[in-house]
């Protein structure tokens, strides 16, 4: 059957709808999601409940589509984390996975995360965000593994957190698995944080490296946009560019030892960067090798030699004119040629502005750059030359403003002005002089529209990275606050809670035991080093009670509830073998336990998730408890108005204990009487925040009507 345009158009539409009716699947191992991925599909999420998962080597394997991706996600972002070797493969398309945490693990060999998980089964459109690889190391800084390994194509690395790569290995990469027929992966890696790496003892501990040297005549077309690097002292390429066409644009490079280095490879954009040194040793700006390079709107201030001069162009390699042909050196270095390097701010550097022929006569290095043009840069380097390395006839200048010596700069096309041509802004940056040398002198570069701030260029352009302007920026110098997962750091668990709003019970201590079959058989207790106060509530031995039926025995806390709410209940319980792991828990409040709770059968304490109960404010309840199977213990039962507190802070919560709302002593002589009553009144009246019982930041009637209420509740 042959079907119209207009079929087909509405079949496509119909294909990238939505879904309104996807499915969520609860998962805690990689097992679980190998299961949950045999049945998934477009739109559908599978949520990592919050916890610490040890030695899980995790396959998400699926197929999602632009509009229905299937995720991978924390129940609560930051809160689901992987350690010991545990990894992450990604195989398939239009996957994403989010908010997870990989911390204080290690492996021997390979990658933490991986777009791929076998050497045929790629990740085509997918995703990793808000993602943290926190110290992820081994104890040999020599072992060599990577922590996220790129594959496949279009594939993006977005809001993550990289902190503290001590061993060999690269931090991001992308491998070249693309074949000379393609015009490249086009990934993009944006808006990350990489953080304090430190120095290796070789080569090889890049925080990002495009390809290798023997894919460096194919295109990769990666994007690296709007990250932070910062303290990324690993070795002397931050970024290794082995490949073709990347973009390298709008990043900031904090107090780093190293350069951004063009490698190998060939048309690299690099434009819009922040290279700030904050005159700390060994940082650098750019190193350049290779043809067709362009380079513009970038900022270098205060930052060492590490290129030679804050823009390094390498001596070439005779042998290695064609890279990826027989007979050519891959390893060696590309001659420069065709480069142009515009617009661009630097300033007081303790290195020149340019280096023309780094490493000239070393190791067969013997060819000069060549088609090389250094147009309409701004320089302030006191003390320091404009450029060094003699190479007049492979270099062209014009429309440059340097307040520094000449050194091998061409005198044409450099106008060295009688004082600074910059002045320090409010916003920290050196900034041209408004009617100064930089305005209006500028050429036209085509490829240059806008400047370092985001603001159009017109016919009349200024020398440097930044147009006079006094429009409001659209970017800038990048900051840790605007870059890596929305959830890093993460707060202290404890001070996110309110103790007030936390019942909190030791299950030992019950207002009432009942023995509804009246068979005479009850809980016992029991003494348990493990547990919070030393002791437990058992279930007595027998053979497994089963409903409907009736209850051997039920356990009863009475509850006061202060504050209105939906609050979820928690059970810190054990078992001991797969016949004596687990309790009957209630569904709903002053009822007979019904539900029946699973618990550990190791013999380690654990907490259990129980049912959510809505809850009025005044209202007092009954928790019951009740028994299934034999020699199950029950140390403490938490209900607080949150679904997804994390084990630490349950515990936080069980080390505090209850809120007494019946402490109610303003006048601290010992006694809740009406003289308290007289004393809070007295704060609302005049405003004060300490009668603020609401916590709606506001001091008004209901918090009267609040403590009325505690104190009605409490007798």
């Amino acid at each position: 059957m042959i079907r119209s345009a207009h079929c087909v158009a509405i079949a496509a539409l119909m294909s990238v709808t939505a879904r309104v009716d996807a499915d969520i699947y609860p998962v805690a191992s990689a097992a679980d999601v190998a299961e949950a991925m045999e049945t998934a599909g477009p739109g559908d999420t599978l949520v990592f409940a919050n916890g610490t998962y040890v030695d899980q080597n995790i396959e998400f394997r699926g197929f999602g589509n632009a509009a229905n991706p299937i995720t991978l996600r924390a129940a609560t972002p930051g809160r689901a984390v992987f350690a010991g070797s545990s990894t992450l493969g990604l195989s398939g398309s239009h996957l994403i996975v989010e908010g997870l945490r990989f911390e204080g693990g290690s492996l021997d060999d390979g990658s933490i995360i991986e777009f791929r998980t076998s050497s045929s089964q790629l990740c085509d459109e997918c995703t990793l965000r808000e993602t943290a690889i926190i110290d992820y190391n081994p104890a040999d800084i020599d072992t060599r593994y990577f922590w996220v390994s790129l594959y496949g194509s279009e594939n993006i690395v977005e809001r993550c957190y990289f902190e503290n790569q001590n061993h060999s290995g690269v931090v991001v990469t992308v491998w070249g698995n693309f074949t000379e027929a393609e015009s490249g992966n086009g990934h993009i890696i944006r808006d990350n944080h990489f953080y304090d790496m430190p120095q290796g003892n070789q080569n090889g501990w890049e925080t990002i490296r495009l390809g290798t040297s023997a894919v460096s005549h194919l295109s990769s077309a990666t994007i690296i946009e709007g990250n932070l690097f910062e303290r990324c002292d690993g070795e002397a390429e931050i970024i290794s560019s082995k490949t073709g066409n990347n973009i390298f644009r709008n990043n900031t490079f904090l107090e780093s030892q190293g350069t951004l280095t063009l490698r190998h490879g060939f048309a690299a954009h690099v434009s819009g960067n922040f290279f700030l040194g904050n005159d700390r040793d060994r940082t650098g700006g750019v190193r350049v090798v290779g043809p067709g390079h362009r380079i513009w709107n970038n900022y270098f201030e205060r930052i060492d030699d590490r290129a030679g001069g804050a823009i390094g162009l390498e001596a070439g390699s005779a042998n290695s004119t064609n890279p990826g042909e027989p007979g050519n050196d891959d390893a060696g270095y590309q001659p420069v040629d065709d480069v142009v390097i515009a617009h661009n701010t630097i300033v007081d550097c303790n290195a020149p502005a340019f280096h023309l022929a780094r490493g000239f006569n070393g190791a067969s290095r013997t060819v000069l750059p060549t088609s090389v043009t250094i147009t309409s840069n701004l320089v302030s380097l006191p003390g320091e030359n404009v450029a060094v390395a003699s190479n007049p006839n492979g270099v062209s200048w014009s429309a440059n403003v340097a307040f520094a010596g000449l050194g091998t700069a061409d005198a044409m096309g450099v106008t060295i002005p009688r004082r600074t041509p910059v002045g320090v802004a409010p916003d920290g940056l050196q900034r041209p002089f408004t009617n100064g040398d930089a305005d209006n002198g500028a050429d036209v570069v085509p490829f240059v529209d806008d400047d370092m701030d985001g603001h159009t260029r017109g016919p009349d352009r200024d020398i440097g990275a930044d147009e006079i302007s006094t429009d409001p920026t659209q970017r800038g110098p990048i900051g840790p606050e605007d870059v890596g997962p929305s959830w890093f750091p993460l707060e202290d668990p404890v001070n996110t809670l309110d103790r007030s709003q936390a019942h909190v019970i030791e299950a030992e201590s019950p207002d009432e035991i009942l023995d509804p079959d009246g068979d005479g058989t009850v809980f016992l207790f029991a003494t348990a080093p493990a547990a919070s106060d030393g002791e437990v509530i058992e279930s007595p031995d027998g053979s497994r009670t089963d409903l409907p039926g009736i209850h051997e025995t039920i356990a009863i806390y009475a509850l006061g509830f202060v504050a209105a709410g939906q609050y979820t209940a928690y059970l810190r319980a054990r078992g001991f073998s797969g016949s004596t792991d687990s309790f009957y828990a209630p569904a709903a409040l002053d009822q007979d336990p019904t539900t029946s709770e699973s618990l550990s059968s190791n013999g380690q304490f654990r907490w259990e998730v129980g049912a959510t109960f809505t809850v009025a404010a005044g209202a007092t309840h009954e928790y019951r408890l009740g028994r299934r199977e034999a020699d199950a213990q029950a140390d403490a039962i938490i209900l607080y108005p949150d679904a997804n507190l994390t084990d630490e802070q349950l515990d936080a919560l069980l080390a505090l204990g209850s809120f007494a709302p019946c402490d109610i002593d303003l006048n601290a002589d010992g006694v809740t009487d009406g003289f308290d009553i007289a004393a809070f009144q007295a704060l609302v009246s005049s405003g004060d925040l300490g009668a603020d019982r609401t916590g709606d930041g506001i001091v008004d009637q209901s918090d009267v009507m609040s403590l009325l209420d505690a104190l009605n509740l409490c007798g």
